[in-house]
């Protein structure tokens, strides 16, 4: 080939490699418009309304309030607080020789009106502990059987009646299984009330056996055919129109049916003020019980009415219901 020929080809060859060099630099991107606007920064989060909220253990945070609310677990009952000038317990049925006339179990000069203040809500069972509540307990081992020989004992027989023949050592040991507590004799109280010095917890109209299952007229005798329906217990809730209503809930038979333990150790009130009262008295066995049984009259059953029982007694109008504290 001439020469000149391969001289012109070489040439074209190298032109084309320097065309496809990997040094080549890029063409420059055409300057943004200045007419774009800048992207929008991320706004912000909320602030949580319940950051700096602390509430009980009974309660949670409302997020759209950032107040406290009721949290009590299905079944159980809110119960406020009371305020700093709490309520009155006390109606002085054992003053100027009434314990002599309401007979044997009651100190005189007992019951002296004095102020209680609670300064802590809790959490109420809506009903007397049941004989199937209590018989679940028992077949895990973690609680004790109740009497169940007696005419009108209701274990295992009647699974929606109280659980009855319990002592006051047995129903402690029931509540504690569940993380819970027998009530104060003042938490009771307040529950039963809200503090407006009602006689019974519906209020202050004359008991039927529309209200409670108790004796009406002449008790002949605490273990006899006695109560709304004959001898023995009803099954809980069977008297709405004689429950406790609150805001949070309803606590049904805390005038009837059984009476039902408190923790406090049986002493005379002091008639001084009182805070957050919880008497536990070393060497005194014997403690309060409230609300009256089916075999009690009306006067038995007032929410402000004092019982008392020594802590191994078992009987057919005996039982109890359970607190949750926070």
């Amino acid at each position: 080939m001439p020469s000149r020929l391969l001289s012109s080809a070489a040439a074209l060859f190298l032109g084309a490699a320097a065309c496809s060099s990997p040094d080549a630099s890029p063409a420059p991107s055409p300057p943004p418009s200045a007419s774009a606007p800048p992207e929008p920064s991320p706004a912000p989060p909320e602030p949580s309304r319940c950051a700096a909220v602390t509430c009980a253990s009974i309660e949670r945070c409302d997020e759209a309030t950032g107040a406290c609310a009721p949290n009590c677990p299905a079944g159980e009952v809110y119960i406020p607080k009371t305020g700093p000038d709490g309520f009155v317990m006390g109606k002085g049925f054992t003053l100027n020789g009434g314990a002599r006339r309401l007979r044997k179990g009651h100190l005189p000069d007992s019951d002296r009106p004095h102020r209680v203040v609670l300064t802590h809500p809790f959490c109420m069972d809506e009903t007397e502990v049941t004989v199937a509540a209590m018989k679940q307990c028992v077949d895990t081992k973690a609680c004790d059987p109740p009497k169940s020989l007696e005419v009108f004992a209701n274990y295992p027989r009647r699974p929606d009646h109280p659980a009855n023949e319990v002592s006051w050592d047995k129903a402690r040991k029931y509540c504690k299984a569940q993380g819970k507590a027998l009530p104060t004799e003042a938490q009771w109280e307040w529950a039963a009330t809200g503090g407006d010095g009602r006689k019974w917890p519906w209020g202050n109209d004359e008991p039927t056996c529309e209200h409670a299952d108790f004796t009406i007229g002449v008790l002949v005798s605490p273990g006899g055919d006695s109560g709304c329906h004959g001898g023995g217990t009803s099954p809980v809730r069977s008297h709405p129109k004689g429950a406790r209503t609150w805001p949070t809930g309803v606590l049904h038979d805390l005038a009837g049916n059984v009476w039902e333990w408190c923790d406090d150790t049986y002493t005379k009130y002091s008639s001084e003020p009182a805070t957050d009262p919880h008497v536990q008295r070393p060497g005194i066995l014997v403690h309060v019980v409230r609300g009256g049984g089916w075999n009690r009259s009306n006067l038995g059953i007032q929410t402000a009415f004092r019982g008392a029982a020594i802590h191994t007694y078992e009987v057919p109008g005996l039982g109890f219901r359970c607190v949750r504290n926070p």
